[in-house]
């Protein structure tokens, strides 16, 4: 796990760090930005013309030295200010050594000469909305619509709360020191950032290992799963019930029991409306099926014996008869479970059932489902929070479906995915999703271990079907053909 630190824990870290290397925090500037300049230089290798734009902290020091770096690389580079700032000590240092006149931001007219603009005006330090001329200097940029790269992170972004109507600079790529921001991870602040890359600047590793953290990044070796025992045979990888489908909803029932067989769970019985019995025979056919009474919704599925998990929801409609007979089976049910989509819909219309499910239940909400469960919430910040709350109030595993999936534990802490892109956004892509964190759980993983893998490697098939058919026209059923390769990946990357 990459541990998401907040603005505090950075400033005392570059301390620590300048006080035990030891080294001084103008050399430390230094190093941070030619980590920097290697990887702007890889994003464009060409030497392109670069406007450098500083502000008067530590991050317009970044700024000045990485201007410098680049000129020194052939780059035709321009670094501007606006007149009359009071730099701080390092940063008139660099400025000593720039070894080139910087200009006035007030020169230029328009930002038309130049190929790539980097964002060196604030850093992680800010923490109020920029007013005045540096507001102005941030419209310009955002309405000039150039690549523009960030240093640390957009220019007005702070690093752990979300300011809503703010200016912020609109970046192209956002080059980030040492660790990923909240505010990054977040739907309303997070777009500002581009793509983002983390840049190990040789921070002391021990000190960021025992600061206490409640945020973090999935990564790969998070995820591996070991190989499996040459005698093993199915009954030792778990058996999954699932609950799902209804009249025109069977694909869902499809798509969710093909991913738990995928996740490598042994068997999987699928309970289904007995007008699906074809679809999903034929569809699925290493399935297991067992017919309901009723022929297009659910009304009476029963637990079956040497079951392991349950995933309940993906397509089953929301009818008085499926409601009621939720009711009854969560009640009855004492084994770990996925609750998704029409599921999660009957559990915010009915919240007593929250204490039937309590210790046992993993929920999977999109934002519309969240804020059915929760209320309204003001930004991503707000929905954490209150999922937080919610996950500690009924020992829950809550997964927040987006484009950094947070997983949320009743220990108080948040998992945000690494993997997936924006064609993943498609019906039945979370269909895939419930069924993968039900085969896990199947396969005897607990309910945080289970989603973390399965939320990753959803997003890593995702991503390997962006590189084939690119984000449009990606289906659920591209996920379904990508994921035993997503497992692969990881399972091969460093196990021993």
């Amino acid at each position: 796990m990459k541990k998401v630190l907040t603005a505090a824990q950075l400033k005392a870290t570059d301390e620590f760090t300048i006080d035990h290397e030891p080294i001084k925090s103008i050399d430390l500037m230094e190093r941070a930005s030619q980590c920097f300049v290697q990887s702007f230089m890889e994003l464009f290798p060409n030497k392109c013309a670069v406007l450098v734009l500083v502000g008067p902290g530590n991050n317009g020091g970044d700024g000045l030295a990485i201007g410098r770096l680049l000129h020194m690389q052939g780059y035709a580079i321009q670094v501007a200010s606006l007149p009359d700032m009071n730099f701080s000590k390092d940063v008139q240092v660099n400025r000593a050594r720039l070894g080139f006149p910087m200009k006035s931001l007030n020169e230029y007219e328009s930002f038309e000469s130049f190929d790539v603009i980097i964002d060196a005006l604030f850093g992680s330090g800010l923490s109020r909305p920029i007013e005045g001329q540096y507001k102005i200097v941030i419209e310009s940029v955002n309405a000039a619509n150039k690549t523009v790269v960030a240093v640390d992170l957009p220019s007005g972004l702070i690093p752990d709360r979300v300011q809503e109507g703010a200016a912020i600079i609109r970046a192209t790529h956002t080059l980030t020191f040492q660790s990923p921001k909240l505010t990054f991870l977040i739907p309303e602040t997070g777009g500002y950032c581009g793509e983002v890359q983390v840049l190990d600047i040789g921070l002391d590793l021990g000190f960021i290992e025992r600061l206490a953290c409640h945020y973090y990044v999935i990564e790969a070796s998070d995820v591996q799963l070991a190989a499996r025992k040459k005698f093993a045979h199915k009954g030792r990888f778990g058996h999954v019930q699932l609950f799902a489908g209804s009249k025109g909803k069977m694909g869902a029932a499809v798509l969710c029991t093909k991913a738990a067989l995928l996740s490598g769970a042994g068997l999987a019985t699928t309970h289904i409306p007995a007008r699906g019995e074809s679809i999903v025979q034929i569809s699925v056919p290493e399935a297991m099926v067992v017919l309901d009474d009723h022929q297009d919704i659910i009304t009476n599925g029963q637990l079956l014996p040497k079951t392991n998990a349950i995933c309940i929801g993906p397509g089953i409609g929301k009818d008085r008869q499926t409601t009621a007979w939720l009711h009854t089976f969560l009640a009855e049910a004492n084994l770990p479970m996925v609750l998704d989509a029409d599921a999660l819909h009957i559990l915010a219309s009915h919240q007593e059932l929250l204490s039937l499910v309590a210790g046992k239940a993993i929920l999977t909400p999109h934002l519309g489902e969240l804020e059915r469960l929760l209320g309204p919430t003001k930004n991503g910040i707000e929905r954490l929070e209150g999922s937080l709350a919610l996950a500690a109030a009924y020992d829950l595993i809550i997964l927040i479906k987006g484009a950094h999936s947070s997983v949320v534990t009743p220990a108080g802490d948040v998992y945000f995915n690494s993997t997936g892109n924006a064609g993943m956004a498609k019906g039945g892509s979370g269909d895939v999703l419930a069924g993968l964190i039900a085969g896990f759980l199947a396969q005897g993983f607990s309910r945080e271990e289970a989603t973390i893998k399965a939320v990753y490697l959803h997003g890593a098939a995702g991503d390997s079907a962006k590189k084939d058919l690119g984000e449009y026209s990606i289906m659920a059923s591209d996920l379904l053909e990508r994921i035993p390769q997503a497992i692969c990946n990881v399972s091969l990357a460093s196990f021993i």
